[in-house]
């Protein structure tokens, strides 16, 4: 089981799926002119300078006012999301005597990943006002990086699994 890269690239998933949970996948901050409220003002009347923050994590959707918390909501769709993920790639390394159904399963793990990158960028949008990727920090871009990275690492599980089938399929012809 260990043995096989694609057992080590499964839990490369695992690892960065828990440093999605901790890190920051999105922090940004916005250099607009915003009202009490934290949205960008319309009009100069109802202009205060204060600096707003937003940071976006798997658990915590954190917005910051001059540099303090203003409110925190916790993420249960993304928790679920990561948790699945979490437990479907276990899934897959747990079942290395059926290559077909490891396979499959890793099919089906793309999906999840998948939907956890397009949650992530749902929430970016809906939830940070006037939301633009030049104003992220190089952090937060590290953090995306990590979701799409983890979509390599199970292609490249996926591309090894097909391998190892080919593998066995040409042994068996052999006999």
């Amino acid at each position: 089981m260990i043995q096989r890269i694609q057992t080590v690239y499964f839990f490369a998933i695992i690892v960065l799926a828990l440093i999605t949970c901790t890190g920051k996948i999105i922090d940004f901050q916005s250099s607009f002119p915003t009202n009490e409220a934290g949205v960008v003002a319309a009009d100069s009347s109802s202009i205060d300078g204060q600096a707003v923050g937003y940071t976006l994590n798997a658990i915590y959707f954190n917005h910051y006012v001059n540099g303090t918390l203003k409110s925190s909501e916790i993420q249960y769709g993304l928790i679920i999301l990561v948790s699945i993920i979490i437990g479907w790639t276990l899934n897959i390394i747990f079942s290395f005597k059926n290559r077909k159904r490891q396979i499959f399963h890793a099919k089906i793990n793309f999906v999840f990943i998948g939907i956890y990158l397009a949650a992530v960028f749902a929430k970016a949008f809906t939830q940070i006002p006037n939301f633009t990727f030049a104003n992220m920090t190089l952090k937060a871009s590290m953090g995306l990086a990590l979701i799409i990275f983890m979509l390599y690492l199970n292609l490249r599980a996926l591309l090894l699994l097909r391998k190892d089938d080919e593998l066995v399929k040409r042994a068996d012809r052999i006999r």
